[in-house]
């Protein structure tokens, strides 16, 4: 394991908080790119290969005796929240091609958490909205999911717990604007 660089100290500055911050040389910055990257792809992997993460989804994510699919929760959860949508405007949500969103929503159809129809403004359009039991259902997911996430963060202290947030949504915004502008 190689150690830590540190920034330069002799180029203070401040971030958008005001708050005092060092610069980095572009050879400090590549050597912590070095360290980083393998930090973060080795962190990613443990919790996706999680036994502990795939029992608590696995027990999260099964209603009525079947275990729902990522996608297959998201569809859900953005149909819960709208509350009623067309099956385009979901799949623009999701950023999936409509097929997809289709093979998402169809077990939701089939266990009656969600139902479809057609538009009866227009007759081209299908409509999904949750049912009574879908309600239900998706207000357990959200709420166990957030009572796992409060039980994995109580160690951590409050204003950490608001970094990991910021942090995750930076870089996921910088990880999607990325591939964007690369094209793929």
């Amino acid at each position: 394991m190689s150690v830590p660089v540190q920034p330069s100290n002799d180029q203070p500055g401040q971030n958008q908080d005001g708050a005092a911050t060092r610069t980095w040389t572009a050879a400090q910055s590549d050597a912590a790119f070095e360290m980083l990257g393998d930090r973060l792809i080795d962190a990613t992997r443990r919790f996706l290969r999680s036994n502990r993460r795939e029992r608590i989804q696995s027990k999260l994510y099964t209603v009525n005796g079947r275990e729902l699919g990522p996608a297959q929760i998201d569809a859900f959860e953005a149909v819960a929240q709208e509350g009623e949508i067309h099956m385009n405007r979901l799949a623009a949500q999701l950023g999936l091609d409509p097929s997809t969103v289709t093979r998402a929503v169809n077990p939701l159809v089939d266990l009656q958490l969600i139902e479809r129809y057609t538009d009866p403004t227009n007759r081209r359009f299908v409509l999904l909205r949750c049912t009574p039991a879908g309600k239900e259902a998706i207000t357990h997911v959200m709420v166990e999911r957030r009572n796992i996430m409060r039980e994995t963060l109580v160690p951590m202290a409050p204003e950490r717990r608001l970094l990991l947030a910021d942090l995750l949504e930076e870089y996921t915004t910088l990880f999607e604007n990325t591939r964007a502008a690369a094209g793929s």
